[in-house]
């Protein structure tokens, strides 16, 4: 999809001009190792604590915004310990450290890339670990599970948002657009693509703006606003590419029942909704996530309907994540399966080890990496209060079910944005 087409869509939501908030900071080299220093001196104090890592972004040279990867030793940490977000708020971020801090075990980390292969960690201080790649046969199906997570979690949101309300948090904005240049060279792996003259160009233009951020003036404003019309139609470009690929190569072995009412395939949770279909097209989804923001006062990602064939997979399963995902999927004459359906399998345990790892440490479980996962494993107390919580689930689910097949009105209340 074009900008110009693009454009034309999103006009209909009557919004023109752009506002921008929470610039990144420009910070010396001296700055950043003073944190630095503090960070590791008050670290070295948390019990359970194994290392730390960093995945940073940079603007006009200068360290601008990093994400911590803090791994603890899943041997001796549990929720009395103290968390590392207590360093952050005895040193201060500084407008260095994003406070939204990813926290691991050692397995986790040592199995990064089925886990989150965008990530790109730096060891910082404690114990280097060694991260274990898959095979070459199966890198490419983690990767594209990974792929297939992040777009039915509502990676198109911010760009979506930003697109069509034009107001713009810049410092997540340069950071999600650090995030999309990685989900571009991943799907060129996954596509086997050398180059591709648009997302090549485009990344570019990613590149230059990132270095020259602080130097641009208000030209800077204008690029961020071409970057982020430009970031959308390649998410739409990307997904419309990895589809057909998907249909060419059989990645997934797809059938559904032409004579059910749409949708196939839907996933609705307290934070994210996703609605899947057959006849997709990059025009058709942008005009329905539209018309879900007008009429439902909800975003909901609309993304062919292979790409419901892994939340299929992980319904099968029997742990805490894969009951999770039953409760809030609907597939209605849809069946199939991946290649190597292990690989999701594998995955869908990995995601469950990151369950338990949070439950254990006590944090929160709203987290799009897990699909904001409300169910606990443990307790009688618990137990219960899964029980209520796939009620909600099965409730929320179904209720935009009806809608979106012409049974029911929009109601404001529907279900939390984000």
């Amino acid at each position: 999809m074009d900008q110009n087409t693009c454009a034309k869509i999103v006009s209909k939501l009557g919004n023109e001009c752009y506002s921008f908030s929470n610039e990144p900071v420009r910070v010396s080299e001296e700055g950043y190792k003073h944190l630095m220093d503090d960070m590791i001196r008050e670290a070295q104090r948390l019990a359970g604590l194994c290392s730390v890592y960093m995945d940073e972004i940079t603007f006009g040279h200068s360290i601008s915004q990093i994400k911590l990867i803090v791994v603890y030793d899943a041997d001796t940490c549990d929720e009395k310990n103290l968390k590392f977000d207590q360093v952050l708020r005895t040193i201060g971020t500084r407008n260095i450290v994003d406070e939204d801090i990813i926290s691991l075990d050692q397995k986790l980390l040592e199995n990064l890339p089925k886990f989150d292969c965008l990530l790109q960690p730096q060891w910082v201080m404690g114990k280097k670990l060694n991260i274990q790649h898959p095979t070459a046969g199966e890198i490419r199906f983690f990767n594209i599970s990974r792929v297939l997570d992040l777009l039915c979690s509502g990676f198109l949101y911010d760009f979506f948002f930003w697109e069509a309300e034009r107001d713009v948090d810049t410092r997540e904005a340069l950071w999600k657009l650090k995030r999309l240049r990685r989900l571009v060279d991943l799907a060129k792996v996954i596509l086997r693509k050398e180059h591709a003259t648009r997302w090549d160009t485009y990344m570019e233009t990613v590149y230059t703006m990132c270095d020259r951020w602080f130097d641009m003036g208000i030209e800077r404003y204008r690029m961020l606003m071409w970057t982020i019309r430009e970031g959308l139609c390649i998410l739409f470009d990307l997904i419309s590419e990895l589809a057909k690929y998907f249909d060419r190569a059989r990645v997934v072995n797809l059938k559904f029942d032409p004579h059910v009412p749409s949708p196939h395939a839907l996933i609705v949770t307290d934070q994210i909704a996703t609605f899947f279909v057959n006849d997709w097209s990059p025009e058709q989804a942008l005009e329905k996530m539209i018309w879900c923001r007008e009429k439902l006062g909800q975003f909901i990602t609309v993304l062919p309907l292979s790409f419901a064939l892994q939340l299929y997979e992980y319904a099968k399963g029997h742990n805490a994540f894969s009951r999770y995902v039953k409760s809030c999927f609907f597939s209605d004459g849809l069946s199939g399966n991946m290649e190597r359906s292990y690989i999701s399998l594998e995955r869908a345990k990995i995601l469950n080890h990151y369950l338990t790892f949070k439950i254990k440490l006590g944090l929160s479980l709203e987290d799009d990496t897990i699909f904001h996962c409300n169910l606990r494993d443990g307790s009688a107390l618990a137990k219960a209060a899964n029980m209520m919580n796939v009620q909600k689930n099965k409730a929320r689910l179904k209720r935009i079910q009806r809608i979106l097949q012409g049974e029911e009105e929009p109601a404001s209340d529907l279900i939390e944005e984000g």
